[in-house]
């Protein structure tokens, strides 16, 4: 026990250490409908609830499971459909329980994208959603 706390005194957490999960990742996008067609078709997503917020949007993922898209629609400009797929820019990365199976998908919706091995031997799969944004996958450690 530290000096000067008591058993009774909880310890604060250094910061950062509290985050439990990601619970979401907001995406921009130009055209919402074309951005909740993609992601419910190649991800597999649902339309989940979604509060009646001024700007327009769907929230999509698996009831119950985290983390969940949020596609929002803005006049905020997003990368653009000419947007490199890259590792090395902002990227949402997903854990799939398929590899190969994800992999399929992206080649049967005529999807590009890029495999990498990371050092230490891990590979990755990237590709780019309609607006530009990088998407990676990776085979999942659980």
């Amino acid at each position: 026990m530290a000096l000067g706390t008591s058993s009774q005194e909880r310890i604060r957490p250094v910061t950062g250490t509290h985050v439990v999960r990601v619970q979401h990742e907001g995406i921009v996008t130009a055209d919402a409908e074309r951005s909740k067609d993609f992601y419910c078709r190649v991800l597999g997503f649902q339309v989940l609830p979604r509060p009646a917020l001024s700007a327009g949007g769907y929230w999509l993922g698996t009831p119950g499971i985290f983390p969940q898209i949020h596609i929002i629609q803005s006049e905020l400009v997003p990368p653009g459909p000419g947007a490199p797929i890259s590792p090395r820019a902002r990227h949402t990365c997903f854990e799939v329980a398929d590899y190969d199976a994800m992999k399929a998908t992206l080649e049967r919706e005529g999807i590009k994208y890029i495999e990498n091995t990371q050092p230490g031997g891990r590979i990755q799969m990237l590709c780019n959603d309609p607006d530009g944004n990088t998407l990676e996958f990776q085979p999942t450690t659980v």
